[in-house]
């Protein structure tokens, strides 16, 4: 475990980097961050690099006047660092899942039309622009699209069957998600695998004659929960099962000659939230054992790619309040890392796109002074042994962020909690605190638990900074980052010592003259939202709350939600043989306890955690008196997304913690 970080006055902290909110035009010149600047920041995702290492395709969302919710289109730029990024496609609402042809000539993609119900389909555009060609005609709509490595076929997901009818609504299974391809010069797509499983995630074999798929039996989301690892051939067939896995699997990859699968595991809290250990499964001789190559890491893997020489692999992994990159030795085990405080990734972990002998990487790179843009990484070292990487900026996507915004200075502390375990957490400032006077505090909780605060461009942490708040965002027991035992610790404790980890760290900004004590607040979204129900129920020492998208009734949550598997797994019960567990875990059950005024606000259309847990919760405070406000956003699902839903949140945010603290 590391020592305690050393103790860091609130004077200090601000003054520490005072030079990095100077820099540009000048502290003067700057303005504060108030609800709705949000919206004027572009984001960059998805970063795939060509194969020939000459370009970076990656996705660029940003609002537009004309519409409600973000447009999303490809965009390319040079590696060299000589031009600027360049819009490539012109789709009307988002063009999604971009991959290059072999030859680099060609980009792949999925795009949908103007129309509200029009399906996103699969076209290809040269990589120099132009016209775009359809390629075929899918009725459900197209996904996760990708080359062979031959170039002879495109593969994508699609839904299978007709929509389910609207009136009457009859529960009935989810849609299977099967696997297709489709020769770029046909528009006849062939069908990989049966009708009755859903394909997760795959990956095509060096070869192009078999695919590796992350699959489940099942069709709904909480299917993903139990999916297994298998092999199918590319010209279409039977899936045959080779892992028997007890968690989830992503980053399937296939070593160089084709005769192992390698992929990242664990117990995950969200589709598409990966940090665990790496495992090495052979393709052939059945359900055989898999190999952890990681037994013993301290960092949270969440990417791999083979090297061509099929012994080693490079990795990217969560590993504190950054990212790591480095390579595994397959025989050995042994990690070398390669960058070590380089936060990638955007917010479901960290990743990279390889060429194909894994010299050069692209990446979306961020740190808590600018948005995420495009850096292309050249890895350096000679005669097979790498060193280190050598990086490259691409793009300034939010030049007037970053010149114009005034931000308050973001920290790294650590502090000691339940059972000696260290937790990581940042700490943000108000943009000009100065003096030693304690002030208020909120606590902002992560969703997941399988997510991880990273030392990256956190827009809500900033707006309250600049409304005068000191903002602690902790990596509680249950998050990314410190290995697996770590993480999986929240099973079945939920709301136990990952509760205690937030309250000893607030003791600890207590303890630094950093928190008032008598002035402080939480919030948070999802999982943050449930630890902000949770927090408020089992003490009064919180005079402010929001809470999000949260779960308080782990019964009607089991009963209603689209992912059941979840609360199983991580209340660690099954609610009809223990319903005790259920009860003991959900905030309601001690709602009448609560005297902090709480704000509670909740997507309408929310699959995940339906809306009833906000109406619940807000019915208890009510027959309690305790002051509340109950936001139901229309249309939106687990977080909102469209303009107006999104400024009216953070004023609405503001303005409570204010009124409160």
């Amino acid at each position: 475990m590391d020592k305690p970080q050393s103790v860091t006055t609130q004077s200090a902290l601000a003054n520490s980097v005072s030079h990095t909110t100077a820099s540009g035009t000048g502290t003067q010149a700057r303005v504060p961050i108030t609800p709705g600047m949000s919206l004027s920041v572009r984001w960059a995702t998805d970063a795939t690099i060509s194969p020939d290492g000459q370009r970076v395709a990656f996705l660029l969302s940003e609002f537009v006047a004309e519409q409600p919710k973000e447009r999303v289109r490809i965009w390319t730029v040079e590696t060299s660092g000589r031009g600027e990024a360049q819009p490539l496609t012109k789709g009307p609402k988002e063009d999604l899942f971009p991959s290059w042809s072999p030859d680099s000539s060609s980009i792949a993609y999925a795009s949908a039309g103007a129309g509200e119900k029009d399906k996103a389909q699969l076209y290809v555009i040269s990589a120099q622009g132009g016209e775009t060609k359809q390629v075929c005609t899918m009725p459900n709509g197209v996904s996760d699209v990708a080359w062979s490595p031959d170039g002879r076929r495109i593969a994508f997901i699609s839904l299978e069957g007709a929509e389910p009818q609207e009136d009457p609504l009859v529960a009935t299974p989810a849609r299977h998600r099967r696997l297709w391809t489709v020769r770029p010069g046909s528009d006849i797509p062939e069908a990989v695998t049966p009708d009755n499983l859903t394909v997760w995630e795959y990956a095509w074999s060096p070869d192009g004659k078999q695919i590796a798929v992350y699959y489940s039996t099942g069709p709904n989301e909480t299917d993903w929960y139990n999916g297994q690892v298998g092999i199918v051939p590319a010209i279409g067939g039977a899936v045959r099962q080779i892992s028997q896995l007890t968690g989830q699997a992503s980053s399937l990859t296939w070593s160089p000659d084709g005769s192992r699968i390698a992929y990242v595991t664990g117990q995950w809290s969200d589709r598409g939230l990966v940090g665990g250990d790496v495992y090495v499964q052979a393709v052939e001789g059945g359900m055989g054992e898999a190999r952890n190559l990681t037994p013993d890491s301290e960092i949270s893997l969440s990417h791999v790619r083979w090297f061509p020489d099929g012994r080693r692999m490079l990795y990217a992994a969560w590993s504190g309040v950054t990212s790591q990159i480095g390579v595994l030795d397959e025989s050995s085990g042994e990690m070398k890392a390669l960058a070590e405080d380089f936060v990638i990734g955007e917010g479901f972990g960290p990743r990279f796109s390889a060429t194909p002998d894994r010299r050069s990487i692209a990446v979306t790179h961020s740190t808590h002074d600018h948005p995420y843009d495009v850096w292309f990484g050249e890895l350096t070292g000679k005669d097979g042994n790498i060193d280190g990487i050598e990086w490259r900026r691409l793009t300034r996507l939010n030049p007037i962020a970053e010149e114009t915004f005034a931000l308050g200075p973001t920290r790294r502390i650590h502090y000691e909690s339940v059972d000696g375990w260290q937790i990581d957490a940042l700490l943000t400032l108000p943009p000009h605190a100065e003096g030693n006077t304690p002030m208020p505090l909120i606590v902002h909780v992560h969703g997941g638990p399988s997510a991880a605060y990273t030392d990256s461009w956190s827009f809500w942490g900033q707006l309250l900074a600049s409304a005068g708040f000191a903002v602690l965002e902790p990596n509680i027991r249950g998050s990314q980052g410190r290995g697996a035992a770590f993480s999986n610790a929240v099973l079945g404790d939920m709301g136990g010592k990952d509760f205690q980890d937030i309250m000893r760290g607030i003791d600890y900004l207590i303890q630094q003259g950093v928190a008032d004590a008598n002035r402080i607040g939480i919030m948070g979204w999802s999982y943050g939202g449930f630890m902000t129900a949770w927090a408020v129920t089992q003490t009064d020492r919180f005079k402010a709350a929001l809470m999000g998208a949260g779960i308080c009734d782990f019964h009607s949550f089991h009963a209603q939600s689209n992912i059941p598997d979840w609360d199983r797994r991580f209340i660690n019960a099954d609610m009809l043989e223990n319903p005790q567990a259920y009860r003991d875990r959900s905030a309601i059950t001690y709602a009448a306890r609560v005297t902090t005024p709480t704000l509670i606000v909740h997507g309408e259309k929310d699959e995940c955690v339906p809306v009833n847990q906000a109406y619940a919760f807000h019915r208890a405070l009510r027959e309690r008196g305790v002051p509340t406000e109950l936001v139901v956003y229309p249309r939106e699902g687990h977080g909102p997304r469209e303009q107006k839903h999104l400024l009216d949140l953070e004023e609405r945010m503001v303005r409570w913690l204010k009124q409160y603290l």
